[in-house]
């Protein structure tokens, strides 16, 4: 097992980790008939052995139990936390086949060789510093004509109308603490590339808009901010609160309206 453990997302290590967890779950309910819209575009279909990498909570692993009946299905998750969470949201919801296993994804020894047949990563990316070896290791772990698909985002793909200054700071300011952690906050238009590198062929790219018309300013707040203040050191807490004081205030607005889009990018193993 290799011991280099990314920093840029681990739940247990947050101010508030009930927060963080209460946000995650919030954050893998929101629009999943159209995530799943997305990943039967990327290949996801009935009767597969699917492999679900940073698992996180295990909402989307569960629903992917419930809506394809995979033939095998395991969720895999280097915090112990987010695998204890995914076996508690799959017994309750009664499934009872799935494994779930804590895990690095740069192990080279993630799974057996040739295994599976659809494997899913869900806002993991944006947290790798080498998405390289991570690449490397789901392809080892798919059979010939398997496919991945990688759900991420792009903080250069958030607008905002009206636009307050304060916003482009702000994102600056995350993305510059997130890169300290070894994150990517603008990952997602890089993923195809990354893909090719690694030696995926057939890519294929869409887009979700996930905005205020969506789901709400609230709603959209919550989920688009949350993560963003917890991954800030101490000293830049201050004036990144007021920062987002006045991005919220615009956003919550009469009129105001914010939306960002989330990258699915797939590829098969030729």
């Amino acid at each position: 097992m290799v011991s280099v453990v990314d920093e840029s997302y681990q739940l247990g290590t947050f101010r508030d980790n009930e927060d963080s967890l209460r946000r995650l779950k919030s954050q893998a309910g929101i629009a999943l008939d159209l995530e799943f819209d997305h990943l039967r575009q990327a290949g996801l279909a009935e009767g597969q052995r699917v492999l679900d990498v940073g698992c996180g909570p295990g909402i989307i692993t569960t629903q992917i139990a419930i809506r394809t009946k995979p033939s095998r299905l395991l969720a895999l998750d280097c915090n112990q936390i987010s695998v204890n969470e995914t076996r508690e949201q799959l017994s309750v919801a009664g499934v009872d086949q799935a494994q779930v296993r804590q895990c690095n994804l740069y192990d080279d020894r993630l799974t057996d060789p040739g295994q599976f047949d659809f494997s899913y990563a869900r806002l993991v990316f944006q947290h790798l510093s080498d998405p390289l070896g991570a690449l490397r290791n789901i392809h080892r772990s798919l059979a010939i004509g398997g496919r991945l698909c990688i759900c991420d985002i792009d903080d250069r793909w958030f607008g905002a109308s009206p636009q307050p200054p304060e916003l482009q700071s702000f994102l600056a300011r995350v993305a510059k603490a997130q890169a300290a952690r070894g994150g990517d906050r603008h990952v997602g238009s890089k993923l195809a590339h990354y893909l090719e590198r690694a030696g995926y062929g057939d890519i294929r790219c869409s887009m979700l808009l996930v905005s205020t018309s969506l789901i709400g300013a609230s709603a959209f707040c919550d989920l688009v901010f949350g993560y963003k203040m917890e991954v800030l050191p101490e000293a830049e807490l201050e004036a990144a609160r007021r920062e987002l004081a006045i991005i919220q205030d615009s956003i919550e607005s009469p009129g105001g309206w914010a939306g960002i889009g989330v990258f699915f990018v797939s590829a098969a193993k030729q």
